[in-house]
């Protein structure tokens, strides 16, 4: 069987079905294999992912992108046809998964504004009362 384009989600890669990305600017969907994850990982690392990074043949990076979240569905699929095996015919299958992917919504965006400045209070909160201590 050929080689095959990965998708990297954070840090964690996958194999991409041929034609397995489809997006737009503002979302769609990445099929890719599920390999040995759990379907319950995958949805635990794509809620927390923070970056896509398409990766080539060669192992280099296609294209990246940050300003895609997780939207909250997720599909599997099993016995989904990969290509084709070495003599040409045989179809190879797997386990596959469907993710979709959106742009952030005004209110999604406020929220993790207010959760960063929360943190950053507290990062500022704990800086003065050190310097107070001294």
């Amino acid at each position: 069987m050929n080689q095959i384009e990965k998708i990297k989600f954070s840090d964690q890669e996958f194999y991409l079905v041929v034609d397995g990305v489809r997006l737009g600017d503002s979302g769609g969907t990445i099929t890719f294999q599920k390999g040995e994850s759990s379907f319950d990982e995958i949805k635990t690392l794509l809620k927390a992912n923070g970056s896509i990074t398409q990766i080539n043949l060669s192992g280099n990076p296609d294209w990246s992108r940050e300003d895609l979240v997780y939207a909250g569905k997720l599909s599997e699929q099993s016995n989904y046809v990969i290509g084709t095996a070495e003599d040409g015919v045989t179809e190879v299958k797997a386990d596959v998964m469907t993710a979709y992917f959106k742009t952030p919504d005004l209110t999604e965006r406020v929220a993790a504004l207010e959760a960063e400045n929360q943190s950053l209070k507290a990062t500022v909160d704990t800086l003065v009362l050190s310097s107070l201590e001294v």
